[in-house]
């Protein structure tokens, strides 16, 4: 089972959190009475050994923040169910058990669900950008040895050639991977603020 420091949800929820909160001090476009919500299958809540039901993790946006419960759809009682916790919280995000989540199907419901948000793709990916740089000591040297000024550095290196700005749904796929990474590896090296 890796460390909650490894969960892609701990190293990619807050700085997207943390992404919008600065993208919204900005004005930038959001829909207040929308709330999306994502949900990730979690494993299954068992009764006698037989499974009758679904653990998930749900992740949602409500008064202009992000936030996460782990919810048994059974049982209100089941010791998963936890209480909401803020979606900038790195700490509390990894106390949720995301060791079930399918890390394949993690980047590509991530990504839908921030379209379906339906900000303004620049300034969101500049907030990320920024938000990557304020919350890492940079510059940033990892576990190998490299060091990186700032998290644009980072993010270029091995860049696909076909991701561009011009299909938002491929490209902030991959700044999300990357950005995971980026906190993964400065959370590695004690480099998070």
């Amino acid at each position: 089972m890796p460390s909650p420091d490894e969960y892609y949800a701990a190293n990619t929820i807050p700085p997207i959190a943390w992404a919008l909160d600065l993208y919204l001090k900005h004005k930038g476009r959001f829909k207040n009475q929308r709330v999306l919500e994502i949900s990730f299958p979690a494993g299954h809540h068992k009764e006698k050994l037989k499974k009758v039901g679904l653990h998930e993790i749900a992740v949602w946006t409500a008064d202009r923040q992000i936030w996460a419960r782990a919810r048994c759809q059974v049982s209100k009682d089941c010791k998963f169910n936890g209480p909401r916790v803020n979606g900038a919280d790195r700490e509390a995000i990894k106390t949720l058990p995301w060791n079930e989540i399918d890390d394949q199907k993690f980047f590509p419901a991530i990504r839908k669900w921030i379209m379906k948000m339906d900000l303004d793709f620049s300034l969101f990916i500049r907030a990320l950008n920024t938000v990557c740089d304020k919350k890492v000591e940079l510059p940033l040297t990892t576990q190998y040895g490299k060091t990186f000024e700032k998290f644009n550095a980072y993010r270029q290196t091995r860049w696909p050639k076909d991701v561009t700005p011009a299909d938002k749904d491929k490209f902030l796929q991959e700044v999300l991977l990357r950005v995971a990474f980026w906190f993964q590896t400065a959370a590695i090296v004690g480099a998070l603020k």
